[in-house]
């Protein structure tokens, strides 16, 4: 006998909520909600419980307040549930079918477009951004999230990373969440709406570089290459020995469920296009470290050298992410991509590179991976 199929929509509504409550993300939303009338109105929609409504937090600097808007960025893999949507050419390569797409939530329902790897907006005349774009009609997945808090009358706070924990679409952040932050002096605080400061996490002293959501809970690394869990007193406990590599900066990036410290290495160098753009020459990076943290016998941990990423590629900015190098088009396996600004969210199409890890070398990225996804250029 064929066994009978059972629509979504017909499952016993007891189920619902079940399933709706362990989604977390916009676009898992967004398609539970397309089921049918029934399911959407079982769930609220994820803008009604936006973290933009602005934030009374006090400045990371003083003891004034000011009201804060916490603005998320999401950065999508996006490719056709049909490859012969965008090509019919037998010649194309995988590659082609994926495209990284930045998302920024502006105000209530509505959103914007970045470009891939910076902070610009997309912009065009084509008539095609004019219309929706039904994200239903492709394979999504979230690959990055990060987060900036920007004042209502202009600028941004003096921050350079954010994270928000719990970060969760059925948490309401002026209740429940703390915001986590390294600051531009690399002082490690966190705050919460309703506190009239900020606090300090950690030794005053030390300079504090990159953080990162990994497994549900906080960890963050210091100049000197000590990676630290934030646990729910807020305190620090320490899960590496030191690094000992005293590099310019380090970042966090998870891949493959397991930690790396990537090492950024400058120099001052005469670069004509930074002195173009800033007046002045700019430091350089001229190298990278991978170092991945294992856990050995009896809970101890100890550094390791990485000297190949197999096919991921990782990419650095203001939030630090990997990928599978073949599902998107312009990238390189065994690959770092980079901005030489420290503190950009990947910074400009003329500061952004490729560090080969396999070649030592660094050259310009590819143009195709600032390209916005085809779906709403064509």
């Amino acid at each position: 006998m064929e066994k009978s199929r059972v629509r979504w929509s017909d499952l016993p509504p007891q189920l619902w909520p079940l399933i709706g409550k362990r989604l977390d993300n916009y676009i898992d939303i967004v398609r539970y909600r397309s089921v049918c009338r029934s399911w959407r109105a079982s769930l609220p929609q994820l803008n009604a419980i936006s973290l933009l409504s602005p934030l009374r937090l006090p400045h990371p600097a003083d003891h004034r307040f000011e009201d804060v808007l916490v603005i998320r960025r999401i950065i999508y893999a996006i490719s056709p549930l049909h490859h012969h949507q965008i090509s019919t050419s037998p010649s194309a390569s995988r590659a082609s079918e994926g495209w990284l797409a930045k998302i920024e939530t502006t105000k209530l329902g509505k959103m914007r477009f970045l470009s891939p790897l910076c902070t610009d907006w997309v912009k065009s005349k084509n008539r095609v951004f004019q219309k929706e774009v039904n994200l239903l009609d492709f394979r999504i997945h979230e690959v990055a999230k990060s987060y900036i808090l920007r004042s209502t009358i202009g600028g941004i706070v003096l921050i350079n990373k954010v994270v928000i924990f719990p970060d969760s679409a059925w948490i309401d952040v002026k209740k429940n969440s703390i915001i986590v932050a390294v600051r531009v002096d690399g002082k490690l605080g966190f705050t919460k709406f309703g506190d009239n400061n900020w606090t300090l996490i950690g030794n005053p002293n030390f300079q504090f570089d990159d953080l990162i959501v990994y497994k549900g809970e906080i960890y963050t690394v210091n100049r000197q290459g000590t990676v630290f869990l934030i646990d729910s007193s807020m305190k620090l406990v320490q899960i590496s020995p030191e690094l000992g590599i005293f590099s310019n900066q380090k970042h966090l990036v998870e891949c493959g469920g397991e930690i790396y410290v990537v090492d950024r290495f400058l120099e001052s160098k005469k670069n004509p296009e930074l002195i173009y753009f800033f007046g002045e020459s700019l430091p350089s990076v001229v190298d990278f470290k991978v170092v991945k943290l294992e856990q050995e016998i009896r809970g101890r941990s100890r550094w390791v050298e990485v000297k190949n990423l197999g096919n991921q590629a990782f990419v650095l900015g203001h939030n630090c992410f990997s990928v599978s190098a073949a599902d998107f088009e312009g990238f390189k396996e065994n690959c770092i991509y980079f901005s030489d600004e420290l503190n950009s969210d990947l910074g400009y199409g003329f500061s952004t590179h490729v560090f080969d890890l396999q070649e030592r070398t660094i050259v310009q990225a590819p143009a195709q991976i600032f390209r916005a996804p085809p779906i709403w250029l064509r």
